[in-house]
């Protein structure tokens, strides 16, 4: 008789059994995102050039001009002021580039498109950055300007719009120069080579002295480049008088566009590498 032997014990499943993953939302995507590179930003010191910055600009410009400037009767930090601010909105876009390029050289693209999380979530998570530099850079401007006598005149809505332009402002350039930063091969040089733009747009714009100062065959330029137009309506708005905000909205809806315009052709250049 043949005795068949059975062995009693625990049975081993060997199939893998596939978890899928769950994706992850885009508020909290873009909220840690946001979040590292803020701490990248502390890590590296550009919150302190952030804050202070402006108040150093402020003074290189105050400390020559502002005694010719007021025997005119003017009040030159209420003059200069917006100026300052809309300049650090340039160097936060510029800044953008950089962080953008770093972004690109490490591969940080690549990772975050074998995550679980919408596309545009590490590109929000940057632009949530940008306007939180915005906002410190409005903090330190607006600290140096009201100590040396640049008051909020208008209404609340007037100074909550004095605000809000100057972030859009710096946000819109930083979506293009962000485009920029995510394509380019060497985004420091990039960087440094916006560095020529900027300087000849804030020395050729009414943010420093008058377009009467300048000679007649530049004033034209001088009247209606993006800098004065912005600079002219925050001195308005800060001042509490009347405002044509024309100009101003068509140049804000026009490097909105040209943002988002970048953004998606930089994003559609990424996907095809």
């Amino acid at each position: 008789m043949t005795t068949t032997a059975v062995e009693h014990g625990p049975t081993m499943n060997t199939t893998a059994t596939a978890v899928p993953r769950s994706s992850v939302g885009l508020v909290p995507a873009t909220a840690t995102l946001a979040r590292q590179k803020i701490s990248a930003a502390i890590r590296s010191g550009d919150v302190i050039f952030a804050v202070f910055g402006p108040v150093v600009f402020f003074l290189c410009f105050y400390t020559p001009l502002h005694r010719q400037f007021e025997l005119g009767g003017g009040d030159y930090a209420q003059f200069l002021t917006p100026i300052i601010l809309l300049q650090a909105g340039l160097f936060t876009a510029i800044t953008a580039t950089e962080t953008a390029g770093q972004d690109a050289r490490a591969g940080v693209h690549e990772r975050m498109m074998s995550l679980p999380i919408p596309r545009v979530a590490p590109f929000l998570g940057r632009m949530a950055w940008v306007v939180v530099r915005m906002v410190l850079t409005l903090g330190g401007g607006l600290a140096i300007g009201c100590a040396l006598g640049f008051r909020f005149q208008g209404t609340i809505v007037e100074t909550f719009s004095f605000v809000l332009l100057v972030v859009v402002f710096g946000s819109a350039l930083s979506m293009v120069t962000d485009a920029i930063g995510t394509v380019a091969r060497n985004s420091v040089s990039i960087a440094s080579v916006l560095m020529i733009p900027q300087l000849i747009l804030v020395m050729e714009s009414t943010g420093l002295v008058a377009a009467q100062a300048f000679p007649d065959w530049v004033q034209p330029f001088v009247r209606n480049q993006p800098m004065s137009v912005y600079a002219d309506t925050l001195r308005a708005l800060a001042s509490g008088s009347a405002v044509e905000p024309l100009a101003v909205l068509l140049w804000s809806v026009a490097l909105l566009a040209i943002g988002v315009t970048a953004i998606v052709v930089a994003g559609r250049a990424q996907v095809k590498r």
